[in-house]
C-alpha cells in the first residue's frame, strides 16, 4: 500500500501542548526511538522545547475560551514500506511540500512549530499550529476539523495536492475504517526486535528474605510466582508492541477489504438500474428527452403548487387568530366559502372569494389597495402560482391606485416568511 497518511489531534491546554512538545524534543524517554538516531532528527523554527512553548504562547490570542482547542497538532507520513523505500532526500521533498501545504491552510504564523523523526521506525513530520479564525483572530478548531465531512475533505486535498506528487494516494474515502488517532498512531510505530527469553534454575529459586540463628526465611511460592510474572510481562512487553502492530495493519486491511466489497455491491446495484434505463430510454432521440425532462419539471412543479395550495388551507384557522386587517377579512371570506361547500376547499371559486374580501376590505372597511393585493397574493390558494414578476407589478399596480385615490401608501412585505409559490 502507497497510501499518504494524516492524523490530527486537539490539544485542549498549555500542559497538553507540553506533554507533546517533551515527547517532540525527545526530553522524555522515547522507548521506540533508536537514540544514535536521534541527531538525524531536523526541527524547523524551534530548537527546544522552551523556544517551541514560547512560539506556542505568542501566537495564542490573548483571549479565549477555557474550553477551547489551543493547539492543533498535526502528524504527515506514509505507509511504512512506501515511506521507508524513499531516499533521505525524497522523503524531505514530501515532508517540505507537507509544511508548505499546512501553512497555506493555517497561515505562515498559525504554524509556530515543525519537526521530523528519524530516530523511529517509520519517519515521520508533526506540526503544531494554533487554530486561528482568519475572519475574526479568535481560536475556531471546528473552522478546521469540524466534522467528518470537513476532515474527508481535508484528507482529499492533502492526497491531491501533496501525497500525488510523491506516488502517495489516498485512502477509500468513505471508508468503514476507524480513524487512527495520533497517540495510536506512535504506539503502533515500535517494532523492536525481539528474542525468545528462558527463565533460569536461579530465578525460580526462592531467594533468602532473612537468615536467624536456627532458620532461614525464604520467598513464599505466591512471592515467587510474582516475581517470575513481572520479568516475563517485561520481557514480551516489546513483543506485544510489536503485536500491536500487527492486529493494526491487519484491522485496517480488513476494514479496507470490507469498504471494497461494499462499493463493488453498490457499484453493481448502479450499473442495473443505469441498464434498465438503457432499455426503457434506448430509443429515444435528444428531443424525445428533452420532452420527457419537461413533463418531469412540470410534474414537480404541480406538486409544489399543490402542497402551498393545502398549507395555506391549513393555515387560515391560524389567520382567525392572529391576523389584523385585510388579511383577517380574507381569512373570514376564505373560511366561509370552505364551509358552503363543506369541507371541500377544492371546489371553492377563488377568484369570487377574493374578489369579494377585496371590496370589503377597500371599499367597506377602507383599506389600501396594497394591503388588500398582499393578503390575496399571500393567502390565497388560488394564487400559488404567481410568479414574483407578476407579484411586484400587481403591488405596484395597487399602489398606484391607492396615489390615484389620495392615499400614501407604501408597499407593503408579504404578511409571512416566503411561501412555496413564491
Amino acid at each position: 500500500m502507497q497510501f499518504a497518511i494524516l492524523r490530527t489531534q486537539k490539544l485542549k491546554s498549555a500542559v497538553a501542548v507540553r506533554r507533546s512538545m517533551t515527547h517532540a524534543f525527545r526530553e522524555q524517554e522515547t522507548p521506540n526511538a533508536d537514540p544514535s538516531l536521534t541527531p538525524d532528527n531536523t526541527h524547523f523554527g524551534a530548537q527546544s522545547m522552551a523556544e517551541g512553548l514560547a512560539a506556542f504562547n505568542a501566537a495564542l490570542p490573548a483571549k479565549h475560551r477555557k474550553d477551547a482547542v489551543q493547539c492543533i497538532e498535526y502528524l504527515f507520513t506514509a505507509s511504512p514500506d512506501a515511506m521507508n523505500a524513499k531516499d533521505r532526500v525524497a522523503q524531505d521533498r514530501y515532508f517540505a511540500d507537507a509544511l508548505d501545504w499546512l501553512k497555506g491552510r493555517h497561515g505562515d504564523d498559525n504554524v509556530v512549530y515543525a519537526g521530523i523523526h528519524r530516530d523511529e521506525t517509520t519517519p515521520h513530520m508533526y506540526a503544531y499550529v494554533v487554530p486561528r479564525d482568519p475572519d475574526t483572530g479568535n481560536l475556531n478548531c471546528r473552522r478546521w476539523l469540524g466534522g467528518a465531512k470537513a476532515l474527508a475533505q481535508m484528507q482529499t486535498e492533502f492526497a491531491e495536492q501533496v501525497g500525488q506528487r510523491h506516488g502517495f494516494r489516498r485512502g477509500i474515502e468513505h471508508s468503514r475504517a476507524q480513524h487512527t488517532t495520533i497517540r495510536e498512531f506512535y504506539g503502533a510505530l515500535a517494532k523492536p526486535e525481539h528474542k525468545h527469553g528462558r527463565v533460569s534454575a536461579e530465578q525460580i529459586t526462592p531467594k533468602v528474605i532473612e537468615k536467624k540463628m536456627f532458620s532461614t526465611i525464604t520467598e513464599t511460592p505466591e512471592t515467587v510466582a510474582e516475581r517470575l510474572t513481572k520479568a516475563v510481562q517485561s520481557h514480551y512487553a516489546p513483543a506485544l508492541r510489536e503485536a500491536a502492530t500487527g492486529r493494526l495493519t491487519q484491522r485496517k486491511a480488513n476494514e479496507a477489504t470490507q469498504t471494497a466489497l461494499t462499493k463493488g455491491r453498490e457499484l453493481e446495484a448502479v450499473q442495473k438500474r443505469l441498464q434498465s434505463f438503457e432499455k426503457a430510454f434506448g430509443g429515444l432521440d435528444k428531443s424525445d428527452m428533452q420532452e420527457l425532462v419537461q413533463q418531469a419539471a412540470k410534474k414537480r412543479e404541480e406538486r409544489r403548487q399543490e402542497t402551498e395550495r393545502q398549507r395555506r388551507v391549513d393555515q387560515l384557522a391560524d389567520l382567525l387568530k392572529r391576523a389584523t386587517g385585510a388579511a383577517l377579512t380574507f381569512a373570514q371570506h376564505a373560511v366561509a366559502a370552505i364551509k358552503a361547500k363543506a369541507g371541500q376547499w377544492r371546489l371553492v371559486e377563488w377568484a369570487t372569494v377574493e374578489t369579494a374580501a377585496w371590496r370589503e376590505a377597500v371599499q367597506v372597511n377602507q383599506q389600501s389597495r396594497v394591503s388588500a393585493a398582499t393578503a390575496v397574493l399571500d393567502h390565497s390558494p388560488g394564487r400559488v402560482d404567481v410568479s414574483p414578476q407578476v407579484r411586484a407589478a400587481t403591488l405596484e399596480k395597487a399602489a398606484a391606485d391607492d396615489r390615484a385615490a389620495g392615499l400614501k401608501p407604501t408597499l407593503e412585505r408579504p404578511s409571512r416568511g416566503p411561501s412555496l409559490g413564491r
